[in-house]
């Protein structure tokens, strides 16, 4: 089989509830879809979800990335992912969602064209289902307590805390999201850069008690790996690298730095599933943790994530809870349980979704 047409098409997906982070509030997603055509008629579907403040990139130029890369696709087959991802890497290093978006939907056209899913094509699975936690988005303390009680009512031990303001705004937001939240429950921070620099952190951490907390994700901005370092070495709560650990090159310059507990590995970041696999391998040698993390990608890109957390041990939580929230997702066959939130896959072939 040999891919017959390329598609891409832009998409606005809707949020029940507005994503807003240290860095802006995005109650829409502009994402795009790649859709490959083999020639038995069989269609691989990729999800392309840039972040501006994340990875510098915007839909216009991903979806003109995916598009120039037509005329390099038609005519492939689907099975040599490695070898066409490279290609769009090198090509296009500057749009890792790009890349990411050719790695699954080339996966979800071989894995069907082999009547195969992916998680048993790229190593077979190690666990049967993977635990969801959802995000409280950063609001004020009482509109982040609030959503944390009606978190706690439905049962959710785990909640994903979003701060990034001033550190004593963010302490109050702590603090109130404890008090409406179930005894017991396991908070994990993440900061999105706001703190800005290693002393604000600290200053930050020392305000609160940590002994609840799982870990604090990117307190410091995305380019400071010696105040990561530095802050790292101050606290017992571990720090995770997100913004500053996109590929297996910033890994590497994290490990060298012993600059992070955890890294938040995201394939939109890196550009997929084969470029994740390196980064886990690093990370495994290097004793470092590992998450997966989401941009809120559809059923298709949450699938792909889905996939791989099933498939590596030293995956130990997932994040790909976006299609849990979108109003109008492009996709249907994303396996999650919304009350219990556990996901797992289908034997289906391939990702094992498809376009609604």
């Amino acid at each position: 089989m040999r891919i017959e047409s390329v598609q891409v098409r832009p998409i606005d997906m809707k949020l029940n509830i507005p994503l807003t982070v240290a860095y802006g509030s995005y109650p829409v997603l502009e994402y795009a879809l790649l859709i490959l055509r083999g020639s038995t008629g069989i269609l691989g579907l990729g999800e392309a979800s840039p972040d501006p403040a994340v990875t510098g990139e915007d839909r216009g130029n991903v979806v003109r990335t995916l598009e120039s890369l037509g005329e390099f696709l038609i005519g492939r087959d689907p099975f040599d992912v490695e070898s066409a991802v490279e290609h769009c890497l090198e090509a296009f290093p500057e749009y890792p969602s790009a890349s990411a978006a050719v790695d699954m939907a080339l996966r979800d056209l071989a894995g069907k064209a082999a009547g195969l899913p992916v998680y048993r094509m790229i190593g077979g699975r190690i666990r049967d289902r993977v635990n969801l936690y959802p995000v409280i988005p950063l609001d004020s303390p009482s509109t982040m307590a609030a959503l944390a009680s009606d978190f706690a009512a439905r049962g959710c031990k785990i909640l994903k805390v979003k701060l990034g303001s001033d550190p004593e705004t963010d302490v109050k937001r702590i603090l109130a999201v404890r008090e409406a939240a179930r005894p017991g429950t396991r908070l994990r921070l993440d900061v999105n850069q706001g703190w800005k620099d290693a002393s604000t952190a600290l200053r930050a951490i020392k305000s609160v008690d940590c002994s609840d907390v799982d870990w604090i994700e990117q307190p410091v901005a995305a380019s400071d790996i010696e105040g990561l370092a530095e802050l790292r070495a101050a606290v017992d709560t571990p720090i995770m690298a997100d913004e500053s650990c996109h590929n297996p090159g910033d890994l590497l310059r994290i490990v060298r730095a012993d600059a992070a507990d955890m890294i938040n590995i995201k394939l939109m970041k890196c550009g997929g599933i084969g470029q994740a696999l390196r980064m886990l391998a690093i990370a495994e040698a290097a004793g470092i943790r590992c998450i997966l993390g989401s941009m809120g990608e559809s059923s298709i890109g949450s699938s792909a994530g889905l996939h791989l957390a099933l498939s590596r041990r030293n995956i130990e939580a997932a994040e790909v809870i976006g299609p849990l929230f979108i109003a109008n997702d492009p996709a249907s066959g994303f396996e999650a349980d919304a009350q219990n939130l556990q996901a797992t896959v289908s034997e289906r072939p391939g990702l094992g979704v498809t376009l609604t």
